[in-house]
């Protein structure tokens, strides 16, 4: 141990000289946290609809009405020739397109079906299939407004009663369905792993390109003591990123935590095992600080953030994809984060993830132990 404390202090005078290095471990995450989870976020809304109507009754007019104060679109009224839909569609005037046929009014007042055209842009699906989805639910609504204006007429005249059927839903865990409380703790592992492995990836490859590998192979220091000496300094910086990130998590984006503090502290540590072992395992690998990086960009990171559910959902994967996920230690503590977020999930629900994050840890720092000698070749 004394040993060790000797690395660990080495390593925390580097890093108090290093101040550009000092800012990069700890304010930059902050940073990446603000702004990325402010602009990072699926939630679509405002969107620019044109709408051509082509009935000018009353109907067609409250329909077009409704549809504004639906308080998902922004509603231009088109004129001109129906040639010009597309164009908007093109230069990006209007998301969607909603052409109301001539006859609409006539229809509803017979008590008859009636249809309107919906152009979308489809170059963006996501974008596309919620603006769909949000023109169906303002439809919606007024058809069960004109629903609920016919069905006393029609119990007066004919004795009628229509069979309604009201759905009442209630959202758990993030009762306005915000994106970005599910992106936000998400956000944070993943600058989290981006900070860590990078500095802790370059670490032995440091001392080899400054010509100091020669004074630590003469020193009896074993690989394991000199791994984990390089390795507690960074842990510390990682927890203080974690302890800086709760109160913008909590205060700035109004995201809850409902699980248990410690416990929070007890996954992300374990999260830190694995990303500062994969980093020294880099480290060991590698010969420059350029390849280091490279390395740890295309290899980890960009496959972390692809197949970790950090974005796409892991079960929406094939069959196939979704057996590597298992193998991303980010897939885990994500779910963890979120857990404990949204959720207040415990150590019950949560065993699985932290007996995960433990193996993966413990393998990837003794892979790295393993793999370094202490020679110059």
């Amino acid at each position: 141990m004394n040993r060790i404390l000797h690395v660990l202090i080495k390593e925390l005078i580097q890093i108090r000289r290093d101040r550009k290095l000092f800012q990069v471990l700890v304010m930059a995450p902050i940073i990446q946290l603000l702004v990325i989870g402010f602009a990072v976020t699926t939630d679509v809304r405002d969107i620019d609809l044109g709408v051509r109507d082509n009935d000018h009754t009353f109907h067609s007019r409250e329909f077009v009405r409704t549809l504004g104060a639906s308080g998902y679109f922004r509603v231009t009224e088109l004129a001109g020739g129906a040639a010009a839909d597309g164009e908007r569609l093109v230069s990006g005037a209007s998301g969607l397109v909603v052409v109301i046929p001539k006859g609409f009014g006539r229809d509803l007042s017979n008590g008859g079906p009636t249809a309107v055209q919906a152009l979308v842009d489809g170059s963006d699906s996501n974008f596309a299939v919620q603006g769909l989805n949000f023109l169906q639910r303002a439809s919606r609504l007024y058809s069960d407004r004109q629903v609920c204006v016919a069905a006393p007429e029609l119990e007066r005249r004919f004795g009628l009663k229509l069979p309604l059927v009201a759905a009442e839903c209630r959202a758990w865990y993030n009762p306005d369905l915000m994106s970005r409380w599910h992106m936000v703790p998400a956000i944070l592992g993943l600058t989290l792993l981006v900070t860590t492995m990078i500095v802790t990836s370059m670490a032995l490859v440091k001392e080899r390109e400054e010509g100091t590998m020669e004074q630590i192979i003469v020193t009896p220091l074993r690989a394991w003591e000199l791994i984990l000496g390089k390795l507690l300094p960074y842990a510390a910086i990682g927890f203080v990123v974690v302890t800086l990130a709760l109160p913008v998590i909590l205060f700035v984006f109004h995201i809850p935590i409902r699980g248990s503090l410690p416990l929070f502290y007890g996954i992300s540590g374990l999260f830190l095992l694995t990303t500062l072992g994969l980093g020294l395992l880099i480290s060991s690998l590698v010969r420059t600080q350029q390849q280091a990086m490279l390395f740890a960009a295309f290899f980890v990171m960009m496959p972390f953030a692809l197949l970790s559910g950090f974005i796409f959902p892991v079960e929406n994967m094939p069959p196939g994809i979704q057996l590597v996920t298992h193998l991303i230690p980010l897939k885990y503590y994500l779910v963890a984060l979120r857990g404990l977020f949204l959720k207040g999930a415990g150590w019950q629900e949560l065993q699985p993830q932290a007996v995960a994050l433990l193996a993966f840890g413990l393998v990837i720092v003794s892979v790295a132990v393993a793999t370094f000698h202490k020679r110059l070749d």
